[in-house]
């Protein structure tokens, strides 16, 4: 049984890799058939080639892409976190703050991006700021309908039993929601990477998504492409990451058990 679900295991990550790799023989197979110019669609091999011989710009545009995303994204869950916990448990601050975090995300982020440049400059603060205005607000939504989805039942039981406020909070709130809070750090890390890429388009001269701009305004298809890949990448990783620490923090609950039950049930 524990060898049937080693293999299924293996099998879950070599079909998306075996995807993946007759994707790019296609790909390279039409780019040689059909002679596309590198400019609209270059072969997998000129990319290839072109982060071989760019792969320390293109590093060093990465790590700086990367800060962002990560500074961003820690800041939306530093502020989210807490934020949602003050939402659920005063409904006066339910009332005033949940309009106000809506409509913070009705706004473009293209549109307030010069904004940020303006009043922050043209370092990396405007980009970890856009990252935050982007994620906070899955964060901020799944936490407290997590928070909120706590049987009243088992809060009048813990009530019972003496637990005061902080108790009820670190015991049986926090633990309930903490699927729903991984669900929003999943979503969030994602976005995080469109916030920073989105901060680089309007107000930057680093980053992949600076190297983008360039790169497709001279028509190098290649460098363009690799910026590209290289920005999903580091998105699969990221969003991979979090769902590491997930199956570390709840082995218990049925969305990390779920894949193992499948597994045994075949």
């Amino acid at each position: 049984m524990r060898d049937s679900a080693v293999a299924r295991r293996i099998a879950a990550i070599l079909m998306p890799l075996a995807f993946i790799a007759a994707v790019v023989i296609l790909w390279s197979l039409a780019s040689r058939i059909f002679k596309i110019p590198s400019y609209l669609l270059p072969s997998p091999e000129e990319i290839a080639q072109r982060i071989a011989k760019d792969w320390r710009s293109l590093v060093q545009e990465t790590g700086y892409t990367l800060l962002s995303v990560l500074l961003g994204f820690a800041m939306s869950v530093v502020i989210g976190v807490p934020l949602a916990l003050m939402i659920v448990l005063n409904r006066t601050l339910e009332r005033i703050l949940m309009p106000v975090v809506v409509m913070s995300q009705t706004v473009p982020k293209v549109a307030i991006a010069p904004i940020l440049i303006i009043w922050l400059g043209f370092g990396l603060l405007p980009k970890i700021a856009i990252t935050f205005l982007i994620t906070f607000f899955p964060i901020v939504v799944s936490t407290a309908v997590g928070l909120k989805s706590v049987e009243l039942d088992m809060l009048d039981l813990v009530r019972s039993m003496g637990a005061g406020r902080l108790k009820l909070v670190l015991r049986v709130r926090m633990p309930h929601a903490l699927p729903n809070i991984f669900a929003g750090l999943k979503i969030a890390i994602c976005l995080a990477v469109v916030g920073a890429i989105v901060g680089e388009f309007v107000g930057s001269d680093n980053g992949l998504g600076y190297l983008l701009l360039t790169s497709a305004g001279s028509l190098d298809g290649p460098l363009t492409w690799a910026a590209l890949i290289i920005l999903v990448a580091m998105g699969v990783v990221l969003f991979s990451i979090v769902g590491f620490i997930e199956r570390l923090v709840i082995p218990w609950h049925v969305s990390v058990r779920g894949s193992e039950i499948a597994t045994f049930q075949h």
